[in-house]
């Protein structure tokens, strides 16, 4: 099982912080906001004030990192970096967008912990769920990637993503609530910076210069699991947005990313990872993972074998099958002990 035995490789992948310097509380730079902006005047100060302002009210150590792709606004961005000081560095573009800015920005960074964060949203008003992730990062060495906006279980038996908190107990170890995933989808999209870069970021080859990143989510979380990594998802309470459309949702713009670009990038990711055996593997790894790690109070709560995910199930080894739970096909895992 060759995703079983890379896991292996990073069982003993020391953490970010010792216990007597938890990460969310590092006096160096821990976390870093990578923006891709373009053409959005009427949001800059709430983006940036939504990001900066929480990490300052919990003496977090937080820095944005900006690619801006219209160099006309420089002047707006100087004045956001007065205000702001060292934690705000914008970096001038030309068009590059979507991939090739944050990978542009992933360079500049300083945090040990990327979130790739979109230029339409906003932040919520408490930074609580960073002390959230850093207790999620720092117990569990081994993840990679958290997303924060929706995620699959098991992609190839889901008829869609799925959203909102996840229906485990909160986690005993850290007391969040989250779960393991398969994949999960920009943004917000947490990255441990190490990984980022052992990867080589977003791939580049799957769009042209100005293009979106459509399926660069997916295409990352897939080569984090080749690559012995985990990827997880924790729902983000309280995230808002500037109460503008989003760049790639105007009738020029959306045909050209969820048309054409689409379809492009949807293509190559079905030639490097849409295959049925590789699928299952990592369908199997992450319920093996989300068994081991979690609860339900209820069994109607079970994630999986529903309409949403289609497969699988939450039943241990001897212990008796919920009622009328169908109990699971060949090609499918065996209980947990």
């Amino acid at each position: 099982m060759a995703l079983m035995c890379k896991s292996h490789r990073l069982r003993g992948h020391r953490p970010l912080s010792g216990p007597s310097q938890p990460m969310g509380a590092s006096p160096s730079p821990v976390w870093s906001v990578m923006v891709n902006y373009f053409k959005r005047p009427f949001a800059l100060d709430l983006i940036v004030d939504s990001l900066l302002r929480p990490c300052q009210n919990r003496g977090l150590a937080c820095e944005v990192i900006v690619n801006v792709d219209n160099p006309h606004e420089a002047g707006m961005w100087a004045r956001q970096t007065t205000k702001w000081g060292g934690s705000l560095l914008p970096i001038f573009s030309a068009n590059l967008h979507e991939s090739r800015g944050y990978n542009r920005a992933a360079k500049a960074a300083k945090g040990k912990i990327l979130i790739i964060w979109q230029d339409d949203q906003t932040g919520p008003g408490d930074a609580a769920w960073m002390l959230d992730l850093a207790k999620l990062y720092d117990t569990y060495p081994q993840i990679g990637i958290i997303g924060m906006n929706t995620y699959r279980l098991c992609r190839n038996f889901e008829p869609t993503n799925r959203w909102g908190s996840p229906s485990w107990e909160p986690d005993p170890r850290t007391g969040v609530r989250w779960t393991y995933a398969q994949m999960v989808d920009f943004a917000p999209f947490v990255v441990r910076s190490e990984l980022y870069h052992e990867l080589g970021g977003l791939d580049e080859g799957l769009s042209k210069p100005g293009e979106c990143g459509i399926w660069g989510d997916w295409e990352m979380s897939s080569r984090s699991w080749m690559a012995g990594w985990q990827v997880g998802f924790y729902n983000l309470e309280g995230r808002g947005n500037d109460g503008h459309p989003g760049g790639t949702h105007s009738y020029v713009s959306g045909e050209k990313c969820w048309g054409r670009q689409q379809h492009v990038a949807s293509f190559s990711f079905g030639k490097r990872f849409d295959y049925g055996e590789l699928n299952d593997e990592m369908c199997n790894r992450v319920w093996e993972l989300n068994m081991g790690a979690f609860t339900i109070s209820n069994w109607q709560d079970c994630p999986y074998r529903r309409e949403e995910t289609n497969w699988g199930n939450c039943t241990r080894a001897g212990s008796p099958e919920y009622p009328d739970w169908p109990p699971p096909s060949p090609s499918e895992p065996a209980p947990v002990p």
